[in-house]
């Protein structure tokens, strides 16, 4: 079988769910339509650094062993930063608005890890992206 190697994007985002609940699934439906909604808007969009925030969503069987915006992993070759944040065990009724907040606050993790370590990272291509997010409706289900 042949693996093939998908290019890093300047914006991605993944989730780790540990466990469905009642008060976690709105948190993991929101993320499934934000996810669909940066991949159309990221299209044509470079950057100097690619972002990938990971959510982690608390559930019955796993936690998060943190809390807030951490920055993870950085692969040199791809210029891929991974970005975790914890969110909270219930999600909003509206949960769209705060996972953008929270996608802001990657990518101020981003600037904040790029300056400690002294790398270039331009993030005004992901705060841009992020602001076009706000300015769309919500995707719906195909």
């Amino acid at each position: 079988m042949k693996v093939v190697k998908e290019a890093p994007q300047v914006l991605s985002i993944g989730f780790v769910v540990g466990g469905q609940t009642s008060t976690n699934s709105g948190w993991v439906e929101a993320l499934r339509h934000l996810g669909r909604e940066v991949i159309a808007a990221r299209q044509g969009v470079t950057a100097d650094i690619n972002v990938n925030v990971e959510f982690h969503v608390p559930g019955n069987l796993l936690e998060p062993d943190f809390q807030g915006v951490r920055t993870g992993t950085f692969r040199k070759a791809d210029r891929l930063l991974k970005v975790q944040v914890a969110l909270p065990p219930n999600a909003p009724a509206e949960p769209r608005e705060p996972l953008l907040v929270y996608l802001s606050m990657a990518v101020d993790a981003v600037d904040a890890w790029a300056q400690k370590r002294v790398v270039a990272a331009d993030t005004a291509p992901h705060r841009s992206l992020i602001a076009a997010l706000g300015e769309r409706p919500p995707a719906s289900d195909p």
